[in-house]
């Protein structure tokens, strides 16, 4: 009896042994991109990728846009958009640990559901405190020629924007080698490094730079536009004529600081100021960055300061250059309707990873 109560009691320490084995190991399971299993990552706090990564260095824009967009393309020949980078990039921005008490991601203020900007006026820091300014849409960014980034222009190119918000004393309240130092720490981050630069070494310009990566790869070409300009849908009589007053109406017309197809320029006819005593935006000129048309209708409020709640406000205000003659508000407004890209909105290689 002896013998047998103690080949059950080793038997039990043996499948103790093997169950704490297992447990360790899936919590140490690292991230695999780029392979034809499945990826698994049962740590609490790691992002579920796929097995094939997600296509973003070759999206296919429409043949009508490619010539523009070559034009005024300011990914730098140092970082080319690469899916393993992009992949990277796409999990270092949803990635709560990228802020000092991990509250606060790139995501937290730049919500793909709200095309990549806030609902509200100022977002929330990792301590509750607002920004200084409204969240900017991230879409088309690459297209804007000058690659200067901010409302301000403040950032010579995206790879020196996206670090500054995490060393904000606000936003996200790192150093630059604490997140080094945090982000090597992680166990899923080593191979996503190795995936994406070739080494597992971990440093802040290749969080840099993959997040800029990811950030150029957001780029919208499926609007009801652009099934117009392909030939494979047809303008409402108001859409039609609202193309026309945003191309052709004023002293100064829409389509001077906002370009089509990506609806931006860096490089506007005139400038534009904005009566903002509290902000005097680019080199105190009270002007500020135009960002992209497109999609938006999707999202407000807009301008820096979050000023203008809705577009139709916007069309009916007294800001320079906005103010419409009540009789083409709908008409302009039906036609930026049009430029409402729901698949970037939705599309899951654009999603938060660690949901």
């Amino acid at each position: 009896m002896k013998q047998k109560q103690t080949g059950i009691f080793v038997c039990m320490v043996i499948a103790a042994s093997c169950f704490q084995y297992c447990a360790k190991n899936a919590d140490t399971v690292a991230v695999k991109t780029g392979t034809t299993q499945a990826t698994t990552n049962t740590a609490a706090t790691g992002p579920q990728l796929p097995a094939t990564v997600y296509n973003y260095a070759g999206i296919v824009v429409p043949a009508y846009i490619l010539a523009a967009l070559t034009a005024n393309d300011n990914t730098p020949s140092a970082n080319p958009v690469t899916n393993d980078g992009a992949t990277l990039g796409r999990v270092l921005f949803y990635d709560k640990n990228l802020s000092r008490n991990n509250t606060v991601s790139c995501g937290s203020c730049h919500k793909q559901d709200l095309s990549f900007s806030d609902s509200a006026v100022k977002s929330k820091g990792f301590l509750g405190g607002s920004t200084d300014r409204h969240s900017m849409r991230l879409l088309n960014v690459r297209y804007y020629k000058s690659g200067k980034m901010f409302w301000d222009e403040r950032a010579a190119t995206l790879e020196d924007q996206v670090l500054q918000p995490i060393q904000n004393t606000t936003e996200m309240g790192m150093t630059l080698p604490e997140l080094v130092t945090k982000i090597s720490a992680l166990n899923y981050y080593p191979v996503l490094f190795q995936k994406a630069f070739g080494s597992t070494e971990i440093s802040s310009d290749k969080i840099s730079r993959a997040l800029a990566q990811f950030v150029r790869s957001i780029v919208t070409y499926q609007s009801k536009y652009d099934l117009v300009k392909q030939g494979m849908a047809g303008f409402t009589a108001d859409e039609r004529d609202g193309e026309t007053l945003f191309l052709t109406a004023g002293n100064i017309t829409c389509a001077g600081c906002h370009t089509p197809p990506m609806f931006l320029t860096s490089s506007p006819t005139a400038p534009f100021a904005l009566n903002d005593p509290n902000d005097l935006g680019i080199n105190n000129q009270r002007r500020f960055k135009s960002g992209s048309l497109r999609n938006i209708a999707a999202v407000g409020p807009y301008f820096h300061n979050g000023s203008i709640s809705s577009l139709q406000n916007m069309l009916a205000s007294n800001i320079p250059q906005h103010g419409v003659a009540v009789r083409d508000q709908q008409k302009l407004l039906a036609f930026l309707n049009t430029l409402t890209d729901n698949t970037s909105i939705s599309d899951v290689k654009y999603s938060d990873p660690f949901r």
